[in-house]
C-alpha cells in the first residue's frame, strides 16, 4: 500500500507518536510519505531516512502566546488563515491521490488532510476542546466542530484506551460524538522500556512554544543549581553541552539517547501535553508536571491526572522543585511496559483492513 500521512506541525508530539506506526508499515513493505514542516518534518527525515518519501507543506500557525484571553484572541481572528491552510492541505491531497500515488491518507490532527477518493484516517486525543471558562455550551460545540470534520474520514483513531483513559474528557464521557465509532488503539510511545541503572536523580526536558518555553527553562535551571543529586535538563532547543554546579545542561540529542536517559532517570520534569503522558506511561516514570501557563489542554490533564494520584503536577508559578521532589516519589505512576506494540497493532489492523491492499 502507499500510504499518505500529513502530520501536524505544532510540537514535536504528533510526529513521535506516529512514528512506531510509520516505522511498522516500512518494516511490512508498504509505501509511506509523510507530509509536514519545520522542526516536525526534520525529525521525520532524521527518524526515517531513505525508507520514506517526504513533503513540505506548512499547516496552521501556533499563537505567538499561550496566555488564555490571547490565545482566544488568535484563534478568532486566525480561523480565515486556518481554513485556508485546510483547503491547501486538501487540495495537495487531492493532486496526490488523482497522480494516482495514495492507496490510504493517515492524519493527525490536519484537518484537511484527506480524500473521499481513498480511505482516510484521523488520529487525535483531543475530540473535545477544554476552555478557560469550562463551559459545557463551549464544549459542546467544539465536539459538534470536530465531528463536522471527522466526518469526512473513515475512521477516527484515538491513542488511549477505552476505558481508564490518559486523556480524561479529552476523548472519553462524549455528548455528540458516538464513542462506539471511534477506535481507542492504546498508548502510542516512541520510546521503549530498556532495564538500565536508575542513575539520575532529575531529568527535565524543557519543551514548547516561546516565550513560554524560555521561561521553563530559566525557572528549572535556577532551581536545580547546586541540587543534591545527579541532574540532566535537556533544553529541546540547540546548544552546546556545558557542566553548572554538577547538572549537565545540553540541547538537541538523539531520540535514543533520550530513550535512554528516561530510562534511567527516577524522576522526570516535564510539561504536561499528552505525548509526554504517553512516554512517562510507557516507560512507567515518575514525574513532575508542569503544564504551560494559559494552555487549556495542559493545564487539565495536570488537574486530571493529579486527581488520580499518579503524577505530580503544580502551575508554574507555585513550581518549587527541591520541596516537591518527595510528593512526586508518594505518588503511583502505572508500571507498563511496552504498551506501544498493541497500540501499533491496532492502528495497522483499522487502517488495513479498512483500505485494504495497495
Amino acid at each position: 500500500m502507499r500510504i499518505l500521512f500529513g502530520i501536524c506541525s505544532w510540537g514535536l508530539g504528533h510526529a513521535t507518536r506516529t512514528l512506531p506506526i510509520m516505522r511498522r508499515l516500512v518494516q511490512e513493505g508498504h509505501e509511506i510519505t509523510a507530509v509536514s514542516h519545520g522542526n516536525t518534518l526534520n525529525l521525520l527525515r532524521k527518524e526515517l531516512g531513505e525508507s520514506a518519501g517526504y513533503a513540505d507543506l506548512e499547516d496552521y500557525q501556533p499563537p505567538a502566546s499561550m496566555n488564555t484571553r490571547a490565545l482566544a484572541l488568535h484563534t478568532f481572528l486566525s480561523a480565515p488563515q486556518y481554513i485556508f491552510s485546510m483547503r491547501r492541505e486538501h487540495r495537495f491531497v487531492e493532486k496526490m491521490v488523482m497522480e494516482g500515488k495514495v492507496d490510504a491518507i493517515f492524519s493527525d490532527n490536519r484537518f484537511g488532510f484527506y480524500s473521499l477518493r481513498v480511505p482516510s484516517f484521523f488520529m487525535t486525543h483531543q475530540l473535545r476542546i477544554m476552555n478557560p471558562l469550562r463551559s459545557k455550551r463551549l464544549e459542546s460545540g467544539s465536539e459538534r466542530f470536530n465531528k463536522w470534520f471527522l466526518d469526512r474520514f473513515s475512521g477516527v483513531l484515538v491513542p488511549d484506551f477505552k476505558d481508564d483513559g490518559l486523556s480524561g474528557r479529552l476523548a472519553h464521557e462524549l455528548a455528540v460524538i458516538d464513542e462506539d465509532r471511534l477506535n481507542y488503539i492504546g498508548v502510542l510511545s516512541d520510546f521503549k522500556y530498556r532495564s538500565l541503572p536508575q542513575d539520575i536523580d532529575v531529568f527535565a526536558a524543557i519543551s514548547g512554544f516561546e516565550p513560554s518555553r524560555s521561561a521553563f527553562e530559566k525557572l528549572v535551571l535556577d532551581q536545580l543549581d547546586g541540587f543534591h543529586g545527579k541532574t540532566v535538563v535537556s533544553l529541546g532547543r540547540p546548544a552546546e553541552t556545558y557542566f553548572r554546579n554538577g547538572m549537565k545542561v545540553q540541547g538537541l540529542s538523539p531520540r535514543s539517547e533520550q530513550e535512554e536517559l528516561l530510562n534511567r532517570a527516577k524522576i522526570v520534569i516535564a510539561r504536561s501535553g499528552y505525548s509526554t503522558l504517553m512516554d512517562l506511561y510507557a516507560l512507567g516514570k515518575n514525574a513532575l508536571l508542569v503544564p504551560t501557563p494559559g494552555q487549556t489542554e495542559q493545564e487539565y490533564l495536570a488537574t486530571y491526572h493529579m486527581s488520580l494520584g499518579d503524577y505530580y503536577c503544580v502551575r508554574q508559578r507555585e513550581l518549587d522543585i527541591p520541596a516537591q521532589l518527595e510528593s512526586v516519589c508518594s505518588r503511583n505512576p502505572p508500571k507498563t511496559q511496552h504498551p506501544t506494540e498493541q497500540a501499533v497493532e491496532n492502528a495497522i489492523g483499522v487502517i488495513t483492513e479498512t483500505a485494504g491492499p495497495g
